[in-house]
């Protein structure tokens, strides 16, 4: 447990920095939206999505793992499956945090504008795919699992730049960019997108949960022999 707790605390102060920065700057943005609404609404609407930039946001700082903790966690004498346990634990409890951070952020930014009446303001969120009814527990729960795919894909990425080296990794950057356009060229995109559409929330919730479980087992296996430093 001491060890669990110590990990997390490491964790947490090597984003510590960057997580005040992004979120800073994302509500200075909101404030500034809710700004321009004051002068220019009559003229202009607005969209405001909280969610996708913290989804690229915790994808980045993903990709930056292994670099900038393996070596320091491996110094302090715990195995790379330790490493790894408490990294996925790390990764549950910080997608927790964030999608509480966007479903409250969101919950604000609708009071706030019933109360000054302000109707130029939409805000757009993955959920809106299913209908426009949804619960503050259910945009909580489908943040969590979006945010913890994005970073078990980081990590992947990461993963992948630090065994295979730069190679490895832009020849992974190749093939993930060769999906979507296959995607467009036989068309799938549209069964793809009536599949998410039919299915339920928690139908959709619980299958995104269960990829990132796997694709982070995936990971944790190619880290049994990893080096120390990267390739």
């Amino acid at each position: 447990m001491n060890t669990m707790k110590g990990s997390f605390y490491i964790l947490f102060q090597n984003y510590k920095k960057h997580n005040i920065i992004f979120w800073s700057i994302l509500f200075s943005i909101v404030l500034l939206s809710f700004f321009l609404d004051a002068f220019f609404g009559q003229y202009i609407s607005f969209a405001i999505t909280i969610s996708i930039p913290v989804y690229i946001f915790y994808s980045s700082m993903a990709t930056k793992l292994l670099n900038r903790t393996l070596p320091y966690f491996l110094k302090l004498g715990l195995s790379r499956q330790q490493y790894m346990i408490n990294v996925g634990l790390f990764f549950i409890s910080w997608s927790l945090v964030g999608a509480l951070i966007i479903a409250s952020a969101q919950k604000i930014i609708t009071y706030v504008s019933t109360l000054l009446n302000i109707k130029n303001i939409i805000i757009i969120h993955p959920i809106l795919i299913f209908d426009n009814t949804y619960s503050f527990l259910q945009t909580v729960a489908l943040d969590t699992v979006l945010l913890l795919f994005c970073l078990c894909s980081g990590l992947l990425l990461n993963v992948t730049f630090y065994r295979l080296g730069i190679l490895g990794g832009y020849s992974l950057i190749g093939l993930l960019a060769l999906v979507p356009i296959l995607m467009v060229i036989f068309e799938w995109y549209t069964p793809l997108f009536e599949i998410i559409a039919n299915s339920s929330k928690m139908a959709i919730i619980g299958s995104i949960f269960i990829f990132s479980i796997l694709l982070y087992l995936v990971i944790s296996t190619s880290m049994r022999k990893v080096s120390v430093n990267p390739v």
